[in-house]
C-alpha cells in the first residue's frame, strides 16, 4: 500500500512502536506542564480575585455614570417618539385586529385600485405636459423648417433612448408589454426579478417616455399597465402578509396577480367589467369564479378613482364616460347593416391574420440571424433611436405626416374616429383656406383630416396602409411599451375607412319600409376596433370594453357580429399577438387547442408518451445513480419496486440524487479512507522516504540542467554530484519511476475504495422522495391531458397502467401533441424495441454486446 499523502514528503515516517514510545512520552511531559500550571494558578487565586472584585466595581460604577449621562443627553425629541410609540402601540395591536376580522382581502384590493388609478392619471397628465410642449417648440419654429424638422426628431429620439436605457439598465424585465411573460407566470413558472421593485421603476419611467412618444412611435401602455399593477399587487400583497401575521402561498400569489392584472386593463380605459374580461382572457387558461369578486372590486375602485381625479383636475365637469358619443339611438342601424358589420369582421380577421403573420416572421428573422441578433443585443439603445429617427422622420408633419394626421395623439386618435360627423359630407362645406394642414387652430379636432389636394378618404387609406408598417417596424425595440391600444386605434381607423366608403356608396343611408337610415361611421369604427384588436389578441372582451368607453350599448349587435367573424378567421390562421411573443422567445407555455375541432379527442396519452424510461428499481446501487445521471438529463426520475414489476413507487428529483452521490463521493471520505489507511502503508514506505529526503537535498536539480550553474551555500557532496551529468539523469529517472509508482499506486487504491463506494445500496432513509407523483392513465385524452397540465401548472406527468410505469408525458410532448393537432400533422408514436430499454438500464452491458457484436463482425 502507498504511503498516506499526509506523511511530510521531507522525513521519512516512524516505525509503529517509535511513534508509541513518542506519543507516551508527549502524554507524560503534557500531564506534568499542565500540573504546574495548576499549582500556579492556585497560588495566584487570592490576587486574582481581589482585582477581579475591584475592577468589577470600576465597571458597574463606570457604566453606571455612562447610561446615566446617556439617557441625560438624548434629545426631547427622540424620547418623545419613544413614548409616543410605546403609547400608540396598542392602538395600531387594535386596529391590525379589526382589519384582520374585516378581511385583508378588502382592504389590500382598494389600495390596489386607488394606487393604480392615481399612477395612470399622473402618467397621463405628466405624457400631455410632454406632448404640449413638444407641440408648442414646433409651432414656434414655423418660420425655420428645417429646425421643426430637427426638435420634430430629437424629441422622440431622446425619449425611445431613454426608454431603452431603463430597460437594459435598470431592469431587462422591464422591456416589452409584459402580458407574454405573465401569462407564463400564472402557469408556474417563476421569472427572476420579474416581480421586483427595481422593475416597477424601469416600467414607470420607460412607459412615460414612450407615451410622450406615442404620436410618432405607435405603442400604448396595457400590456405595461398590467405589467405594473402586478408588480404592485406582489408588493401590497407582502406586506398585507406581514401586517396581518399570515402566511405567504402561492394560491394567494395566483389570487393576487388575477387582481392586479384586472386593474391593469380597468385604469387605462375606465371599464372595470371589460378590464376583467379582457384580463382572464390573455392572461390565464382556466379561472376560478371564487376570483371574480376580486377582479370587479378591485378594478371598480380603479375605475371610480380615476373619474374622480380627472374632474378634481378640471380635465372633465362630471364623472362620464371617456369617449362620449351623440350617436342616435331610436334606429342606429337597420337589418341590412348586419350583413355590413359580418363583412368588416371578414375584412379585420384577413387583415389581422397578414399582421400576425408578418410582425411573428420578423421577429423570428431578427432573432434568428445571428449577426443581427448580436448587434441588437448589444446595441439595444442606438436600434431603438435609430428606429425613432425613421418613424419620426416619415410622421413629421410638414412632410408625409400632413397625410396621416400626425400631430394627434392615440386618444385625440380615437376621439376623431368614434365623432358622429361624417367627413365625407361634411368636408365639402370646408373651405379650402381653412383646409391648410397641419393647422394647430382648428376648433374642431377632425378637421386636421381635411387636406387641399387630398379627400378624408385618400387620407384614412393612406393612413391605413401606412400605420400597418409602422407598427409592425415599431414592435421591434426592446422598450417598455404596450400592443393592445395601437391596434386598437388601427382597428377604429380601419372601420371608420370602411364606414366612410359605406356613407359614399349610400349617401341617402339604407331605405328600410320607406324609413331612411343614414349610415353612421362612427358605429363602424366602434366595430372596426374591437374587432381587429381582438382579432390580434384572440379575445371577445373587446366588444365590452368599447361599450364601457363611449357608453354607446346601442351596436351591441353588429360588434358582436363583427368581433365573433374575426375572432373566427384569427384563431384558425395564427397564433394570438401574445402567444405569437411566446414562440419568439421560447417560453414554456402550451399554445391553444383548435376551436371547433374533435380530432383532440380522438388522441390518446398513449398515443404520444414517451415509452424510453429511465427510472431506478428500489434498492438500487449508488453506480446506478452515477449510471442515470451520466445517461440522462432529466430533472426528475421515477422509482419502481422492481424491474419486472415497474410498480410506480413515486420520483426523485435529480438535485438530491445529485447531492447524495457527492456525499457518498466526497473529498472528506477519500481523506478519511487515507487516515485511516496510513498506518497500514507505514511499513512499506522506507524507499518513498529516502526518495523524499534526496529530493530535499538537492534542490536544484529539477529546475536545470546545466552542472555548472550552482549555489556557494551547497556543501561538498552536492557539488560532487552535481557534476556528473550522467549521474544526475539516472537520478531523475529512479526518482521518476518511483513517483509514477507511487502515484499509480495512489490511483489504484482510490479506484477501488470508489467502486466499493458504488457497490452500497442506497437506503431509503436517505431519499427524498415524492410518493404521489401525478399520473395519467392511457386512455386519457389530449383534451384531458391539456386541461390538467394547464390547471395544476405539471411539468411531467406519468402514464400508468393499473399501476404499473408505462410511460411519461412531458410539457414537450403534449406542446408537440397539440401543434400536431393544430396543424394536422400529429403522428402517434411506435412503441421502441426491448433493446433500448435493456440499454437504458443497463448500459455497460448494452455496450458490451456492441463491442462483441462489432468483434465478430470484423472477423467475419
Amino acid at each position: 500500500m502507498p504511503a498516506s499523502p499526509c506523511v511530510s514528503a521531507d522525513r521519512a515516517p516512524l516505525p509503529a512502536p517509535a511513534r508509541a514510545g513518542h506519543r507516551a512520552m508527549g502524554l507524560f511531559k503534557r500531564d506534568k506542564k499542565e500540573g504546574k500550571e495548576q499549582e500556579m494558578a492556585h497560588a495566584e487565586l487570592p490576587v486574582t480575585r481581589d482585582r477581579r472584585l475591584a475592577s468589577k466595581a470600576e465597571s458597574e460604577m463606570t457604566e453606571g455614570d455612562y447610561n446615566y449621562y446617556s439617557k441625560e443627553s438624548e434629545p426631547l425629541g427622540k424620547r418623545v417618539g419613544q413614548r409616543l410609540l410605546r403609547v400608540l402601540k396598542p392602538v395600531g395591536l387594535s386596529i391590525r385586529k379589526q382589519i384582520v376580522k374585516f378581511g385583508e382581502d378588502w382592504i389590500f384590493l382598494f389600495l390596489l385600485g386607488i394606487s393604480m388609478a392615481t399612477i395612470s392619471f399622473s402618467v397621463d397628465v405628466i405624457i400631455s405636459k410632454f406632448q404640449r410642449g413638444n407641440l408648442w417648440v414646433y409651432d414656434a419654429l414655423e418660420s425655420y423648417r428645417y429646425l421643426q424638422y430637427f426638435s420634430w426628431v430629437l424629441y422622440h429620439v431622446l425619449l425611445m433612448m431613454v426608454s431603452a436605457g431603463v430597460a437594459k439598465y435598470i431592469s431587462p424585465q422591464a422591456a416589452g408589454s409584459g402580458i407574454p411573460e405573465l401569462k407564463v407566470t400564472l402557469r408556474g413558472v417563476v421569472l427572476e426579478e420579474f416581480f421586483t421593485f427595481k422593475t416597477f421603476v424601469a416600467k414607470y419611467i420607460g412607459v412615460v417616455c414612450t407615451l410622450a412618444a406615442s404620436s410618432t412611435i405607435f405603442l400604448g401602455k396595457v400590456g405595461p399597465f398590467v405589467h405594473i399593477s402586478t408588480i404592485l399587487a406582489t408588493l401590497l400583497g407582502k406586506i398585507m402578509v406581514k401586517f396581518a401575521g399570515i402566511k405567504e402561498n402561492p394560491g394567494r400569489k395566483y389570487e393576487m396577480l388575477i387582481a392586479g392584472a384586472a386593474v391593469g386593463v380597468a385604469c387605462c380605459f375606465v371599464a372595470p367589467v371589460g378590464g376583467v374580461l379582457f384580463s382572464v382572457e390573455t392572461t390565464a387558461t382556466h379561472f376560478a369564479v371564487r376570483n371574480y369578486w376580486r377582479g370587479f372590486f378591485a378594478a371598480t375602485c380603479a375605475a371610480m378613482m380615476f373619474r374622480l381625479l380627472a374632474v378634481v383636475n378640471n380635465e372633465r365637469e362630471t364623472v362620464a364616460v371617456l369617449f362620449s358619443t351623440t350617436w342616435r339611438v331610436e334606429f342606429p342601424f337597420d337589418l341590412p347593416e348586419f350583413l355590413s358589420y359580418a363583412i368588416l369582421g371578414v375584412v379585420c380577421g384577413c387583415l389581422c391574420c397578414a399582421y400576425l403573420f408578418c410582425h411573428r416572421n420578423l421577429l423570428l428573422f431578427l432573432e434568428n440571424t445571428p449577426r443581427i441578433k448580436r448587434f441588437l443585443s448589444n446595441n439595444k439603445i442606438l436600434y431603438a433611436g435609430f428606429v425613432a429617427l425613421v418613424l419620426a422622420s416619415i410622421t413629421f408633419p410638414h412632410g408625409l405626416g400632413q397625410y396621416i394626421a400626425a400631430r394627434l395623439s392615440m386618444k385625440e386618435l380615437l376621439e376623431t374616429f368614434f365623432n358622429n360627423v361624417t367627413w365625407g359630407i361634411e368636408e365639402l362645406s370646408v373651405t379650402n383656406s381653412t383646409r391648410q394642414p397641419p393647422n394647430p387652430t382648428y376648433d374642431q379636432i377632425w378637421l386636421q383630416w381635411t387636406h387641399p389636394n387630398l379627400s378624408s378618404l385618400e387620407m384614412l387609406t393612406f393612413f391605413v396602409v401606412m400605420k400597418f408598417f409602422l407598427l409592425i417596424f415599431a414592435t421591434t425595440m426592446t422598450v417598455p411599451a404596450g400592443y393592445f391600444l395601437p391596434v386598437f386605434v388601427y382597428g377604429s381607423g380601419l372601420g371608420r375607412l370602411y364606414g366612410e366608403i359605406m356613407a359614399k356608396i349610400f349617401p341617402q343611408g339604407i331605405i328600410s319600409e320607406g324609413i331612411n337610415i343614414k349610415i353612421t361611421p362612427a358605429g363602424y369604427a366602434l366595430a372596426g376596433a374591437a374587432a381587429f384588436s381582438g382579432a390580434v389578441t384572440h379575445t371577445i372582451s373587446t366588444a365590452v370594453l368599447v361599450f364601457e368607453l363611449t357608453g354607446q350599448m346601442s351596436h351591441i349587435l353588429p360588434v358582436l357580429i363583427a368581433v365573433l367573424i374575426a375572432n373566427a378567421i384569427s384563431q384558425r390562421s395564427q397564433p394570438s399577438f401574445f402567444d405569437g411573443i411566446i414562440i419568439v422567445k421560447k417560453l414554456p407555455y402550451l399554445p391553444k387547442l383548435t376551436v371547433g375541432k374533435t380530432g383532440a379527442h380522438d388522441i390518446y396519452a398513449e398515443d404520444f408518451m414517451i415509452t424510453d424510461l429511465k427510472y431506478l428499481v428500489k434498492d438500487f446501487k449508488y453506480k446506478d445513480v452515477r449510471d442515470l445521471l451520466k445517461v440522462s438529463d432529466l430533472k426528475q426520475f421515477p422509482l419502481v419496486d422492481s424491474q419486472d414489476a415497474k410498480i410506480l413507487l413515486g420520483s426523485i428529483k435529480r438535485k438530491h440524487l445529485v447531492k447524495l452521490l457527492a456525499e457518498q463521493l466526497s473529498t472528506e471520505r477519500r481523506l478519511q479512507y487515507l487516515l485511516d489507511q496510513s498506518p497500514a502503508a507505514t511499513n512499506g514506505a522506507t524507499n518513498l522516504s529516502t526518495q523524499s529526503v534526496n529530493e530535499a537535498t538537492l534542490p536544484s536539480l529539477e529546475q536545470t540542467d546545466n552542472p555548472e550553474i550552482t549555489d556557494g551555500t551547497y556543501s561538498a557532496e552536492d557539488t560532487i554530484v552535481s557534476e556528473s551529468d550522467a549521474n544526475a539523469r539516472i537520478f531523475r529517472d529512479a526518482k521518476r519511476r518511483k513517483s509514477s509508482k507511487k502515484r499509480f499506486q495512489f490511483y489504484t487504491m482510490m479506484e477501488e475504495w470508489e467502486c466499493r463506494q458504488l457497490q452500497e445500496t442506497v437506503r431509503m432513509e436517505d431519499l427524498i422522495i415524492d410518493s404521489a407523483p401525478y399520473r395519467l392513465v392511457e386512455k386519457e385524452t389530449l383534451y384531458q391531458c391539456y386541461d390538467l397540465f394547464n390547471l395544476l401548472g405539471l411539468r411531467i406527468a406519468y402514464v400508468t397502467s393499473t399501476g404499473r410505469l408505462v410511460g411519461v408525458v412531458s410539457l414537450k410532448e403534449l406542446k408537440d401533441a397539440v401543434d400536431g393537432s393544430v396543424k394536422g400533422t400529429f403522428t402517434r408514436r411506435e412503441a421502441p424495441k426491448e433493446v433500448i430499454v435493456d440499454e437504458i438500464q443497463d448500459p455497460a452491458r448494452s455496450a458490451l454486446v456492441r463491442r462483441t457484436s462489432h468483434v465478430q463482425e470484423s472477423n467475419a
